[in-house]
């Protein structure tokens, strides 16, 4: 099943291996059972802790998760221990609002975060060496909030000129 192919201009050779491969593989080379169920324990311990981190867990035959940025700022500690000191301290109407509260701002911070990076990639995407100019001369972050506040208008204009 498996088959060698070979890239064009380098002449690398590379040998491509199915799902069956890698299993008949296991099954012939991995004699004790529980050499197995450790690599499998170790791929779940791996994925905990990419969701932990708060980055993208892939898990074979069911796909790739992620917990959202939203309900990762909510279980942050700096949030939980806000709210467990405001249960102490306030009486159960003016929690539920606190608690509401803080959940609808913490949206509107991940919401302004998503358009912040979305605005910077589209107009790095259109201006990329412009980008690297700003880096070099004012460091990464700095020509960020150049491009941020550049992209703005160049939306605006872009926008006109899809309506015309």
């Amino acid at each position: 099943m498996s088959f060698t192919h070979t890239f064009p201009y380098g002449g690398y050779e590379i040998k491509v291996l199915h799902k069956q491969d890698v299993l008949d593989c296991i099954d012939n080379n991995i004699i004790d059972k529980e050499i197995a169920l450790e690599v499998i324990k170790n791929c779940e311990i791996d994925a905990t802790n990419f969701l932990k981190e708060g980055r993208w867990a892939g898990i074979p035959f069911i796909g790739n998760i992620r917990i959202p940025k939203l309900t990762q700022k909510l279980i942050s500690d700096e949030v939980q221990s806000a709210l467990s000191n405001a249960k102490e301290t306030m009486d159960t109407h003016s929690y539920l609002l606190f608690k509401k509260a803080i959940e609808h701002e913490t949206g509107q911070e991940v919401d302004r975060e998503r358009r912040y990076k979305y605005l910077v990639s589209k107009f790095v995407g259109k201006n990329p060496k412009y980008f690297k100019y700003l880096s070099k001369k004012y460091g990464a972050k700095g020509a960020r909030i150049i491009c941020f506040t550049f992209s703005k208008p160049f939306m605006i204009y872009e926008q006109l000129q899809t309506n015309d």
